[in-house]
């Protein structure tokens, strides 16, 4: 059945009409059991009828209602609802209204497929623990796997039934503070990775093979010796610093020369400064740990540092000149610096002294008393001159 605002069927109308009227006579009735009493007075009652809401016509019934022997009155004539014209939608109307129907459709197939999926996602409910029993089957089935063992033991859960663990995958660590003999080799433990020192030196002297460079194709072109011209050099020294070729015998023989020095030793023996020794390019060198600090401590091969040395100051004899005169040079300040803290402590002394006798008022309020001496001889004829002995002092004294 379509409905349409404004246009009723006869249908509609005669069931609205009913319905009225049944409304009516329920309020008569329900006012005449409560006010028994009003039968006998006139009165006037006016019954404002329901407002369609289909027809949109709001109707109003005044009914002056004078019951006699209990009896309801007559209901009053209904006006008939006014007729409005049919309203006429064109097609290119009911071509946009079909179009937005569809629409709505297909934004409510949507919203239900989106809140079906959402209801497929939502888990189940979880059964409460005194309902489970976590065993190793039903931890199996629920992943699929039917025939897996956990290797790993499971974490401790809050359950009145007990937890099975595997006693053959437990290791007692003794709280980690007693260093069992069960790992050491041949002690019958699966770990292939212990082993004993000897085994531990063997791989690293293999490691150290592999690692060593293979010995040349063409001898009479392969690098030599400095000193004794062997064909054999230390590989560490070659890779390290600067294709210095030296074998081992003739660095152990000449440690004046291949021997390594810090760069402790490079600025204060060979006059160096910091930015000569941190330029890489200049003199390479190696890091190894510090075994007096935290930073890394630079070795430096002695024969390339001597090299550039003597190349900056001209030979070893002026080298050691300029050492000489910085060397004075640093006595001076430090003869220097003696003396002026020696002045000083003089200084305080005196003011100590100073302190001390004012604190003791010795100089505050004491009158010196001038012990003097016996006239002095060889002097000028009438005068005579005399001399305190405390303070020295002298006096000469005419004579009249």
């Amino acid at each position: 059945m379509v409905f349409v605002r404004g246009n009723l069927s006869e249908e509609q109308r005669a069931k609205i009409e009913a319905n009225r009227k049944k409304a009516i006579e329920r309020l008569e009735q329900r006012k005449n059991n409560s006010n028994p009493s009003s039968s006998s007075s006139n009165a006037t009652t006016v019954l404002t009828g329901p407002t369609s809401k289909s027809s949109g016509v709001s109707t109003s019934l005044p009914a002056s209602v004078v019951p006699a022997n209990n009896r309801a009155a007559p209901p009053a004539p209904t006006p008939q609802p006014l007729k409005r014209p049919r309203i006429e939608l064109t097609a290119e109307q009911r071509k946009r209204i079909e179009e937005n129907r569809q629409k709505a459709l297909e934004i409510q197939k949507k919203k239900e497929l989106n809140n079906r999926n959402a209801a497929k996602s939502v888990s189940e409910p979880i059964a409460p623990f005194t309902n489970v029993r976590l065993q190793k089957e039903t931890l199996d089935n629920h992943n699929g796997n039917t025939n897996k063992t956990t290797a790993s033991i499971r974490p401790h859960i809050k359950m009145k039934d007990y937890i099975e663990y595997d006693f053959s995958t437990m290791k007692d660590s003794h709280g980690g503070f007693i260093d069992v003999d069960d790992n050491l080799v041949g002690s019958g433990s699966s770990d292939a990775t212990l082993q004993s020192l000897e085994d531990w030196r063997e791989r690293q002297r293999i490691a150290q093979v592999v690692r060593e460079a293979p010995p040349p194709m063409d001898i009479r072109n392969a690098p030599k010796c400095y000193e004794c011209g062997s064909i054999e050099i230390d590989q560490y020294i070659y890779d390290n610093f600067r294709e210095i070729r030296v074998c081992r015998p003739c660095a152990k023989k000449n440690p004046d020369k291949y021997s390594l020095l810090t760069k402790t030793e490079c600025r204060e023996d060979y006059l160096l400064t910091d930015p000569e020794l941190k330029d890489v390019a200049l003199l390479p060198r190696v890091e190894k740990p510090n075994p007096h600090g935290f930073s890394r401590m630079q070795l430096f091969l002695r024969y390339q540092v001597e090299k550039y040395a003597w190349k900056k100051w001209g030979s070893a004899e002026k080298l050691d000149e300029e050492w000489e005169k910085r060397e004075s040079v640093r006595i001076q300040r430090k003869e220097k610096k003696y003396e002026e803290k020696l002045k000083e402590m003089r200084k305080r002394t005196r003011a100590e002294e100073y302190t001390r006798k004012l604190r003791n008022g010795e100089s505050l309020g004491h009158r010196h008393v001038h012990d003097w001496s016996e006239p002095i001889t060889g002097v000028e004829v009438g005068t005579l001159r005399r001399r305190c002995i405390d303070c020295g002092l002298e006096t000469e004294e005419l004579l009249l």
